[in-house]
């Protein structure tokens, strides 16, 4: 993973990246992100953060993290990849409602009057996973009291910009020529 600190005090910039790096590994997508920009600025104040992702591949169907079977009151799920517990439950939430999925145990549901073939043709996409995870990182990670915030997404880049006082117009082009930047970036034996 390539990175780039631009921030004042040395002691802060390491610290910054050591808690990245341990957010991402506590999230287990560290080998999923390629590249992460800083720019720290106490004295304006704002901090920026650019995140470049792999692509993830496809949709992940049902079956491959969980074990599908049909019952009297419904369909039973027993998750065996419990990384995608949450968004499997979220995703049956958004399809069948949150009265008709029951969360019998921490990797258990039971889909209530769901028959077993509809479940079984739902799949997760993998990018949007990916997607939430950095952006779980990138919130953990941004300042305590940064509330005003401006958000650039594409494909495989995440820039986030975050202040406590107003945002300030030449600090949002400057997120948008650091993810413009990141977009770009050819990680292959490449630095910021």
């Amino acid at each position: 993973m390539i990175v780039k600190v631009e921030g004042p005090e040395k002691f802060g910039n390491e610290s910054y990246v050591e808690l990245f790096n341990s957010i991402l590994l506590d999230i287990g997508i560290t080998r999923h992100v390629e590249a992460v920009k800083f720019i720290i600025k106490p004295s304006d104040p704002f901090f920026l953060i650019s995140v470049k992702t792999r692509k993830a591949a496809g949709k992940i169907r049902i079956t491959e993290i969980a074990e599908i079977s049909q019952g009297k009151d419904g369909t039973h799920i027993n998750i065996i990849d419990e990384n995608y517990a949450p968004s499997l439950i979220s995703l049956l939430w958004q399809l069948y409602g949150r009265d008709r999925i029951e969360q019998l145990s921490r990797l258990e549901i039971l889909c209530k009057g769901i028959d077993e073939k509809e479940i079984l043709e739902i799949a997760i996409d993998r990018g949007e996973e990916l997607r939430k995870k950095v952006l779980d990182a990138l919130w953990r990670l941004l300042p305590e009291g940064f509330k005003v915030r401006y958000d650039l997404s594409s494909e495989s880049v995440i820039t986030i910009l975050a202040t406590e006082y107003e945002m300030k117009e030449e600090w949002k082009r400057l997120a948008e020529e650091v993810h413009a930047e990141m977009e770009v970036l050819d990680v292959q034996g490449a630095s910021l």
